[in-house]
């Protein structure tokens, strides 16, 4: 079993299809930092230079926009700076919606694709009140980007939450994933076919591929001669890739 301890990072892999709007998105309206371009994949992270979030490049004859609910249905970034959200504010359009917590701001923006996120710097994002006008906020020369930030949870929409559930239990209660019942055609269908969520990178600090793969049973997709790393499948053929930090 996976305890908080072993649990050091978790990375969202995106399919995307035009990669200049996204890259727009992302560096500017999330403050993101493009840490490497590499064929078909943007690395995207924080000032630390820590990879967080994973953008991959899928044209029109490969991937498809997804029909109906999609299976990311929201991210949770969660900010150490909350006055970096502000910053994030001051210079942006995209926000659609807007809350005040006790740390400061927080917001909810949607990507070229659809993707939701939200950017809070509170202790626990469910005491945040949405506002019902925009203030106006003051930008910031020096500011660059966010220093530092987690993904906090990845909500995902599954036809069936406790089936979701049940699967994900076998890992303990440290992976920051989270479910909401929804009906979808795409729900289900495999990981190449949508611009959707595709993978999810798990970095442990204790990995040991032999006890991960006994928890997967036969859903491992592989494991390499080195056991560096192990990549299975959930229900909703979504990649898990494990790795030690």
């Amino acid at each position: 079993m996976i305890t908080n301890q072993q649990l050091i990072k978790t990375v969202p892999v995106l399919k995307i299809n035009n990669r200049r709007l996204n890259l727009e998105f992302y560096c500017h309206t999330l403050g993101m930092k493009n840490l490497l371009e590499e064929g078909a994949i943007v690395s995207l992270g924080d000032q630390t230079n820590s990879e967080k979030l994973v953008l991959e490049e899928s044209p029109s004859m490969r991937s498809r926009k997804v029909e109906g609910p999609k299976k990311l249905a929201q991210i949770t970034l969660k900010v150490v700076n909350p006055q970096e959200i502000e910053a994030l504010l001051a210079r942006s359009e995209e926000v659609y919606e807007l809350y005040r917590g006790e740390k400061g701001y927080a917001f909810k923006a949607i990507s070229p694709e659809g993707d939701i996120f939200l950017v809070h710097a509170e202790d626990d994002p469910q005491t945040l009140l949405k506002l019902c006008e925009v203030p106006s906020f003051q930008a910031q020369d020096d500011f660059v980007g966010l220093s530092q930030f987690d993904v906090e949870e990845i909500l995902l929409h599954v036809p069936n939450k406790v089936v979701a559930q049940s699967y994900y239990q076998r890992f303990g209660a440290s992976l920051p994933i989270g479910f909401q019942e929804e009906e979808g055609q795409d729900l289900l269908v495999e990981n190449t076919a949508t611009w959707d969520l595709s993978m999810i990178k798990f970095s442990l600090e204790n990995f040991d591929a032999d006890s991960l793969s006994s928890l997967f049973e036969d859903r491992v997709l592989f494991v390499p001669k080195s056991k560096k790393f192990l990549i299975a499948t959930d229900d909703s053929q979504i990649d898990l890739w494990f790795e030690k930090v």
